[in-house]
């Protein structure tokens, strides 16, 4: 009997790169760098990762975002980009990719390093149809309650007063993390209690604050001073107060900090501003008064922030009588 040939583990097969090229690009003519120029800083963040994300997908992982050859992208690589993210990303997730890949081929027809006509054959994709459920949670009135506590019961009072201001502002306004961080104690006009903000996409507006966020502010001034500058501010490890203006990731690190503290779940600045659009919209506030608070050019943005519905659906379906008999 023939000894059988012992069969080899099959190579695993590595997903074939869509595009290949890499440049040097001279000082000042990378229109991915040109495009991510345009944004602030929380905005620039995400548009980067988005295109990291694209260079990580086009080249199978090869080559990095800023020495990809953008400008060599033609349409039969962004149609297979797209056919790739429709299988693995989420919708929202895969138009943004695309959005910041028309925005980088844009900047290179600024740059003339392509003609108008490829850049809108490139650009000619359309978005990626679907929806998805949105990340994130309502942050309930019991876990505001325990992360203040939290913040009363720190031993650096400066610290506790300020994380406290911190929290009140964010779940009282429905601001944006980066928007709280750049607030200026100038920006707050006492008399009406309404504050100038300027936020994403350099667009200014005017918001307003409800009393205890009003309140917890003023607790936090009584520590900081009343001298211009930053609202929040940073505190050294002695609990002095440092007339230096507080990042947008640590506002991130703030809130973590203090959920672990207060033994509640997890929450981001993102999820307060969700749980400060669904309150307004359970109080009968109308959704464009609540865009302009925000921040929102559109209020379908708005309404997709609203964590009411899937509460209200619950109890509807429960109170359906199912004549079932066992």
């Amino acid at each position: 009997m023939s000894a059988q040939k012992a069969k080899e583990p099959k190579a695993k097969k590595r997903k074939r790169a869509i595009f290949t090229q890499s440049f040097d690009f001279p000082e000042g003519q990378n229109p991915m760098e040109v495009y991510l120029g345009g944004y602030g800083d929380d905005s620039q963040r995400t548009m980067k990762a988005a295109l990291d994300s694209v260079a990580d997908i086009l080249t199978n992982g090869k080559i990095q975002a800023t020495e990809l050859a953008w400008h060599e992208i033609r349409s039969q690589h962004v149609a297979a980009l797209r056919g790739r993210m429709m299988r693995f990303y989420a919708p929202a997730t895969a138009n943004r990719y695309l959005c910041a890949l028309r925005g980088v081929l844009k900047e290179a027809w600024r740059l003339e390093l392509i003609d108008r006509e490829t850049m809108e054959r490139s650009m000619d994709v359309p978005p990626v149809r679907g929806r998805r459920e949105q990340r994130g949670r309502a942050v309930i009135r019991e876990e505001l309650v325990a992360v203040f506590n939290a913040c009363k019961s720190d031993d650096k009072r400066a610290i506790g007063a300020r994380d406290a201001a911190l929290l009140a502002l964010l779940y009282g306004s429905g601001l944006r993390r980066a928007e709280a961080a750049a607030m200026g104690l100038g920006d707050i006009n006492w008399a009406d209690s309404s504050v100038r903000i300027v936020g994403k996409g350099n667009k200014e507006r005017t918001i307003f604050l409800p009393a205890g966020t009003v309140a917890a502010i003023q607790a936090w001034l009584e520590i900081r001073g009343h001298a211009d500058g930053p609202l929040m501010t940073q505190v050294g490890k002695n609990g002095r107060v440092r007339m230096h203006g507080i990042t947008d990731q640590l506002v991130y690190h703030i809130l973590q900090k203090r959920h672990l503290q207060a033994g509640v779940a997890p929450f981001t600045p993102h999820d307060l501003r969700r749980s400060f659009i669904s309150e307004l919209l359970d109080d009968g506030v109308d959704i464009a008064t609540i865009a302009r608070q925000v921040g929102h050019s559109n209020v379908q943005t708005t309404a997709r922030y609203d964590r009411r519905d899937q509460t209200a659906q619950q109890r509807g379906v429960l109170r359906l009588d199912v004549p079932f008999d066992g």
